[in-house]
């Protein structure tokens, strides 16, 4: 069988990451994110405290690193020495480095030859700024995504970059090695004027032209009478065992589901008593969602674990933009996310003082809010105990919170995200 590659290529906040995901989900294929692989073998270069502009360091290292790509069936995946470094490719050190290590041409060379690799088995649609011009040069399916600088700049600054899309572009248009430009034979679609869905259905239109044949996609199997929304298999095994011995061990109540939101994104917002909270949540909804945990859980089986079950590491002990930069990308791309907003665990049961982060998250996003309050948990499994104990757990879901455009427009600067945050709390304690 012949597998194609779809190339989606474009600057800086053009729309091609959300672009080349919605692609992969509507044609079942699977979504490689080509910056993530550079990022990886960034992260390993710094983890052994090598100069990133060391250039014959870097390939040296290069050489001696075990880099193993794959993808879980929708989106790649990548261990480097047995590792996944997935949770830590959006540090702020990363963020300043991978420029000077991808601009190595033995780097590129190297994962230019891995991503190519992904064709031996599978459909990809895989996006980046030199895919249609060095890594699938011969793919006819080609789309250049891009947007006036203007409208740019609003999508960094709403995603809490503060970096110019010019710099950045002439950046990557002028580099020696692969640099950003339209490939021979790729179709432009401006995104200024579109909406995501717009914006989606012009790319899957243009590839219909292009002659792309479109796969049906295909729906994990389920155990025998079991119906839900879909998950990896891992997640689903968490979702699975947990929800069966939150019920067995601590009679399991959930009240309020009449106002849970089934569909689209959505900020979940609950208090935090136990570390048993984010699976509680997980089990109110049928398929996946995303959820913080404490970078210092990253370590051992759990590095592992985690990212599959959607974690996102974040530093309790200094602001962390790059976490909070990250759920806000995930809730505009779809997904369902959980926050804590009172950042730790309670030590009383009391329900204690939140961080006004929420309310930047819920402000950029302007996405619904769903407010929800935990019960018991801190019985169940008390902070600094690691002994379970039998006890009653009550989950409420209370009515969302949907912000009109006024509204957030209100709800801007420290002051406004503190408002916000009160509001969500206040919620909260509510219910």
């Amino acid at each position: 069988m012949t597998h194609h590659a779809i190339a989606i290529d474009g600057p800086a906040a053009s729309g091609k990451s959300t672009m080349a995901r919605a692609l992969a989900e509507r044609l079942g294929i699977v979504m490689v994110n080509s910056g993530a692989m550079y990022r990886a073998v960034t992260w390993k270069i710094l983890s052994k405290k090598i100069d990133p502009n060391d250039a014959p360091a870097v390939i040296a290292a290069l050489r001696k690193m075990d880099i193993v790509c794959g993808h879980d069936g929708t989106f790649s995946t990548i261990t480097i020495d047995g590792t996944d470094p997935t949770p830590f490719l959006r540090e702020a050190e990363i963020n300043a480095n991978v420029s000077a290590v991808s601009a190595i041409p033995e780097v590129r060379e190297k994962l230019v030859g891995l991503q190519r690799d992904y064709l031996k088995n599978t459909h990809v649609v895989m996006e980046g700024r030199d895919i249609g011009s060095v890594v699938f040069p011969d793919t006819p399916f080609k789309i250049y995504i891009d947007a006036d600088p203007s409208v740019r700049n609003v999508r960094r600054s709403d995603d809490g970059e503060i970096d110019s899309v010019e710099k950045r572009d002439a950046a990557d248009s002028s580099r020696t090695t692969a640099p950003l430009k339209v490939a021979d034979g790729a179709t432009k679609i401006d995104t200024s004027n579109l909406s995501i869905e717009g914006a989606i259905q012009a790319a899957i239109e243009t590839l219909c032209k292009q002659g792309f044949p479109m796969p049906e996609k295909k729906t994990p199997s389920l155990p025998q009478g079991e119906t839900r929304g879909w998950m990896r298999w891992m997640y689903w095994l968490g979702w699975m065992s947990f929800g069966a011995a939150y019920r067995t061990l601590f009679g399991l109540r959930l009240e309020g589901m009449e106002n849970l939101i089934t569909s689209g994104p959505v900020l979940i917002a609950s208090n935090h008593q136990s570390f048993l909270d984010p699976p509680l949540i997980g089990n109110l909804y049928k398929d996946e969602m995303v959820f913080f945990a404490r970078k210092t859980l990253f370590k051992g089986a759990a590095k592992w674990v985690y990212p599959q079950w959607n974690a996102i590491p974040v530093d309790q002990d200094r602001p962390d933009m790059s976490s909070m930069k990250t759920v806000i990308r995930k809730l505009k791309e779809g997904w369902r996310v959980l926050v804590f907003p009172e950042g730790q665990r309670t030590l009383n049961g009391e329900i204690g003082v939140a961080a006004p982060g929420v309310g930047l998250i819920a402000a950029k996003s302007g996405v619904p809010i769903q407010p929800v309050r935990i019960s018991g948990a801190d019985q169940a499994l008390p902070r600094g105990s690691g002994k379970v104990r039998l006890a009653r757990i009550t989950v409420t879901v209370g009515k969302p919170i949907i912000l009109s455009p006024e509204e957030l427009k209100s709800y801007t600067g420290k002051e406004g995200y503190e408002a916000l945050t009160n509001r969500i709390m206040d919620a909260i304690k509510a219910l």
